[in-house]
């Protein structure tokens, strides 16, 4: 009896071949859609692409923004603090925060400065008179 079903099977199997090659068409064609979606990008890919290219430029643009406030703003305490270790009398510092709020570019420059002598006399020089004598 075995041998008569498995004579029945390679039978319908030799009869009918298109189960076979269905079957191979089916994986072959499985295998080649697979291939499609692989070479294809996803929507989700592309929105995630375009989120990370937006968030590159935020970043960029913050950074940028962060910097011009830097350079723009004027830490006032800083400004007394190097005054103060100038040996400039406190009636001169007055006077001189009054001209560097006035005019801010006068403050930057003064807190780009370095030379302590050299920022002494250009303070005295906005003061508009000489620098008293630099005592230790």
């Amino acid at each position: 009896m075995d041998e008569s079903v498995n004579e029945i099977d390679n039978q319908s199997e030799g009869a009918n071949p298109s189960k076979k090659s269905d079957f191979k068409c089916s994986a072959d064609g499985g295998t080649n859609r697979s291939r499609r979606r692989r070479t294809q990008p996803d929507d989700s890919i592309l929105a995630l692409s375009s989120i990370v290219e937006s968030s590159k430029r935020i970043a960029n643009a913050m950074e940028i923004q962060v910097t011009l406030d830097t350079q723009n703003h004027i830490n006032w305490q800083l400004v007394l603090e190097k005054l103060k270790n100038m040996k400039i009398d406190r009636r001169d510092m007055m006077e001189i925060m009054k001209i560097f709020q006035a005019d801010e570019s006068f403050a930057r420059i003064f807190m780009s400065l370095t030379d302590e002598a050299f920022m002494r006399d250009w303070v005295f020089e906005k003061l508009g008179r000489d620098p008293p004598p630099f005592n230790l």
